[in-house]
């Protein structure tokens, strides 16, 4: 089944720190705290640490904004630039240092040891099924893809979650950017 998430209807909620908010677009999990899997978009206002999530692994990327440093566990970190995905572990101390701010971003959080979760960044290739569940994240103005005989027209940060084995076939414009999520449960 193919299932279109709109960024528009993203529920509102709190950091866990209760430094910022979040727009969560869809979660495989009933509970607030114990899922599975869980995909996010956040803005960050100003430096400051982030929230732990003990037992599960963390991607994010910049979408807006002139870019961060994650200092994870007193490692200073490289400048993370917009569409660049970078993971570590969610029980780790992290404090963003704000390059330009405010900064949206992107996250996807799983749990440790029970999914292999991929995250990269492409401008309008198709995209073949090669086991999971999948997320395209449109971070273009509008975007139009077709799964098999469907097509969907996604405003940006709009999301497409499919498990269906259809190639997506991606928009050919110009400023196409999107974020395609492979989560793969671990022993399947």
């Amino acid at each position: 089944m193919t299932r279109l998430l709109c960024f528009r209807d993203a529920t509102v909620m709190p950091w866990k720190n209760g430094q910022g908010e979040t727009r969560e677009i869809w979660k495989q999990g009933d509970s607030i705290e114990d899922y599975d899997w869980r995909i996010s978009v956040a803005t960050i206002h100003q430096s400051g640490r982030f929230s732990r999530f003990d037992h599960y692994l963390r991607n994010i990327s910049v979408l807006e904004g002139g870019g961060m440093h994650l200092d994870i566990d007193d490692q200073p970190g490289a400048l993370i630039l917009p569409f660049q995905a970078v993971e570590f572990d969610g029980s780790s101390h992290v404090y963003c240092r704000v390059n330009e701010g405010p900064l949206l971003d992107f996250n996807v959080i799983y749990r440790a040891g029970c999914f292999k979760v991929t995250v990269d960044w492409n401008d309008g290739a198709d995209w073949h099924y090669e086991g999971g569940t999948r997320l395209l994240l449109n971070a273009s103005a509008k975007a139009t893809v077709r799964s098999g005989k469907e097509q969907f027209l996604l405003d940006r940060y709009d999301c497409l979650l499919t498990d269906d084995k259809d190639i997506l076939s991606l928009s050919d414009s110009p400023d196409a950017s999107f974020a395609r999520v492979t989560l793969l449960a671990i022993g399947s």
